[in-house]
């Protein structure tokens, strides 16, 4: 099982509790502009959040698996190119569950059960047909399109076959591999609508979606993301994220910290102990 999928789990264990439907979803905030050409909106998207070295967001998260809802206040912490934490605040913003994801390790901290996970990336077993790479969950969190692999995506609009759908664009990423489909839409507002990466050979599938964009700073923000992961479990699962609020390019303090009193063990024996 790739490790991003576990990640998943983790994420979906740690939600569990209060149950509640999804709420609706709101319209965009952010007014269309003048009509761009696809280059034009692919390097618009592409710029955005280049200079961006950290930022900090909240939400309501929600997860859906065999047709169950928890739901929980999340907060996210970002440090580019460096970790990613997710802090679970199920009541009155007491953190009960941390993770911080690196490029080469994942922290799971649980503070209600008093133990802790340290895993090297190279220590978990198993490959994925799809490698999602600390580089695309870092690329989704920004809503910036990525290329399968986790490789960075070039400043290159010819990589892509480009068609007209709705108000936008869709990007197929042409040089990829034949069995793998691997597309993204980008409006006319240069914001990222969808991505769908689709492996036909496993049944896996990811798929992205964008909604609710508006300007806070003279930064562009999404305020709803899902998540959509289909072949990775014995039924689809998904993430809900809405009231999103974003703060860029604040001091973040990424913590893997432990008490002494924590008993570390594994991913697996943590997940089979929240689950009794």
């Amino acid at each position: 099982m790739n490790r991003w999928v576990l990640v998943s789990m983790v994420l979906l264990v740690a939600l569990s509790g209060c149950r509640n439907r999804y709420a609706t979803v709101s319209e965009d905030l952010l007014p269309l502009a003048k009509e761009l050409s696809p280059d034009r909106l692919f390097s618009e998207v592409l710029v955005r959040h280049d200079k961006d070295t950290s930022a900090q967001m909240k939400a309501m998260a929600y997860v859906s698996l065999g047709g169950n809802t928890a739901r929980s206040r999340v907060q996210i912490r970002w440090a580019r190119d460096r970790a990613l934490q997710i802090s679970i605040l199920p009541l009155m913003g007491v953190e009960i569950c941390r993770m911080v994801l690196t490029p080469d390790t994942v922290y799971l901290i649980d503070r209600y059960h008093k133990q802790y996970v340290k895993e090297s990336v190279d220590e978990w077993q198993g490959q994925s047909s799809m490698d999602i790479s600390f580089g695309s969950i870092q690329s989704l969190f920004l809503a910036r399109p990525f290329l399968p692999g986790g490789k960075t995506l070039p400043d290159d609009v010819l990589l892509f076959d480009v068609a007209a759908v709705g108000e936008g664009y869709r990007y197929t990423y042409s040089p990829g591999q034949p069995a793998c489909d691997y597309h993204f839409e980008i409006d006319n507002r240069a914001c990222l609508g969808a991505v769908l990466w689709n492996t036909p050979s496993s049944s896996r599938s990811l798929v992205c979606r964008y909604a609710g964009y508006h300007m806070v700073e003279e930064s562009v923000s999404p305020t709803q993301m899902t998540f959509a992961l289909s072949g990775f479990f014995s039924e689809p699962v998904s993430f809900f994220f809405e009231k999103m609020e974003f703060d860029w390019n604040t001091p973040q303090n990424i913590s893997m910290a432990v008490s002494l009193q924590y008993k570390r063990t594994d991913l697996q024996t943590w997940i089979e102990t929240i689950l009794r």
